[in-house]
């Protein structure tokens, strides 16, 4: 299986099952995951023994809101086929875990639609910064960081359409009064960064090709209103837990 980084973390597979006891915690949480109940794995080194791997686990509705958080090329789960074990699960719970990733994708997918119309805002300390935010409906993307970078997303579902562009416009005026300043569309400067990244990659291949000309700064679009991003589906009702087996004579 290929795996997936994010900065010094590799991430080799996702593994899904009933917690076997009550004694391991979730990752995000920090609580402990009672026996029976659902949780996902993910495998990575073992800090503690070269060469050999590790399973770090997370109550599966924990990892999903930790998917909303942090860097934008963060390893998550897209499909159940990622989940080694996932044919193990009782029916009931494979549909629970389903309808969750389906409607994880729908609600990233919902504001992937609408990235270019994100408002862009930077700043000049630290080398350059920039901070920008894009609204679908009754949700919103933020995504900050380093200019020339992807940066990291932080994703949020509000109560409604009105709520969430009070948070757009609440956030946007406070980083105006901080020293930003609102500059070309998200979706150019996202794109650009992108083709930085390619342009270094075949640089690094041994790529040739002359330097390109510098683009001509753009007038900043008037503010477009995305489209409304559809409804997740309702909560399925979380996985029963499962009885503890016996232990053998």
């Amino acid at each position: 299986m290929a795996a997936n980084e994010l900065h010094t973390e590799t991430v080799y597979g996702w593994a899904v099952e009933y917690a076997k006891s009550g004694r391991s915690k979730c990752q995000q949480t920090k609580e402990l995951i009672p026996e029976g109940d659902v949780r996902i794995g993910k495998e990575v080194d073992n800090p503690f023994k070269e060469g050999a791997k590790m399973k770090l686990w997370y109550g599966y509705e924990a990892l999903f809101k930790s998917f909303r958080l942090g860097s934008a090329k963060k390893p998550r789960v897209y499909s159940t086929d990622e989940l080694e074990g996932f044919a193990e699960l009782e029916s009931e719970d494979q549909d629970t875990l389903s309808a969750l990733i389906d409607a994880e994708n729908e609600f990233r997918a919902g504001l992937a639609k609408v990235d270019d119309d994100a408002i862009r805002l930077e700043h000049t300390k630290n080398d350059g910064v920039f901070w920008s935010v894009v609204q679908s409906g009754a949700t919103t993307r933020v995504r900050w960081g380093a200019i020339g970078d992807e940066g990291n997303v932080s994703e949020k579902e509000h109560k409604d359409e009105a709520a969430a562009t009070k948070f757009v416009e609440k956030k946007i005026a406070e980083k105006e009064k901080g020293g930003y300043v609102r500059t070309a569309d998200a979706g150019s400067k996202r794109k650009a960064a992108s083709d930085k990244e390619e342009d270094d990659d075949d640089d690094e291949n041994g790529g040739g090709g002359g330097a390109s000309a510098p683009a001509k700064a753009k007038k900043a679009p008037a503010v477009k209103k995305a489209p409304a991003a559809k409804k997740a589906p309702a909560a399925k009702k979380a996985p029963a837990k499962k009885p503890a087996k016996k232990a053998k004579k």
